[in-house]
């Protein structure tokens, strides 16, 4: 599915675990958001091959945010931001503006460890989990759930949940949450 949005045709994918090559990314995108577990654990040659193919996508923008099985975000933050290229913008706990839209992020990776504020105004809030209730299978986080709500970004971009993924969409007041994982389509994908 592509979000159409302030002229920016946006594209977004997560959990390939490794599969991303076999993801068709749709010609017409010029704005891309991987939210996490583009590869399967701590591996750094995976993750540089995931960040070379996705550096070589044709757009104008390219977002990471990291999941939790993108594990070396976590067991060696410095190492793994040293490994992406320039073109693919990494964004965790910090937004960005583009063209006149808004991303932040924040990591949950799958939860949040505490709460926090997102700011107002939001076009994409992109995380690896989901909020509580939202394409979740009762298993997203409930403080995102909270910071969601009070938010209020246009779209809330996620993953994790393989389940619900496939572009699933909820709605909850003006957010749209979209449950991007790419997993079970690309696993089904494999025996052709």
């Amino acid at each position: 599915m592509i979000i159409n949005l302030k002229g920016h045709n946006i594209f977004a994918f997560s959990d390939t675990h490794g599969m991303y090559r076999r993801l068709a990314i749709p010609a017409e995108a010029d704005i891309l958001i991987c939210s996490g577990d583009a590869c399967e654990g701590f591996s750094p040659a995976d993750l540089k091959d995931f960040f070379d193919w996705y550096s070589s996508m044709p757009a104008k923008l390219r977002i990471f945010v990291p999941g939790n099985h993108d594990r070396i975000f976590n067991q060696e933050p410095a190492r793994a931001r040293n490994l992406i290229p320039c073109g693919v913008v990494y964004l965790e706990n910090e937004g960005l503006e583009f063209d006149g839209i808004k991303f932040y992020s924040v990591p949950a990776r799958p939860y949040l460890k505490t709460p926090i504020s997102i700011p107002s105004g939001i076009d994409f809030l992109i995380t690896h989990g989901p909020a509580y209730s939202y394409l979740d299978r009762d298993l997203g986080c409930k403080q995102l759930f909270l910071s969601v709500a009070s938010a209020r970004p246009k779209y809330h971009i996620f993953g994790h949940v393989h389940e619900e993924g496939l572009q699933r969409k909820a709605m909850l007041g003006g957010t749209t949450f979209l449950n991007v994982s790419y997993f079970e389509e690309l696993r089904r994908n494999l025996g052709r």
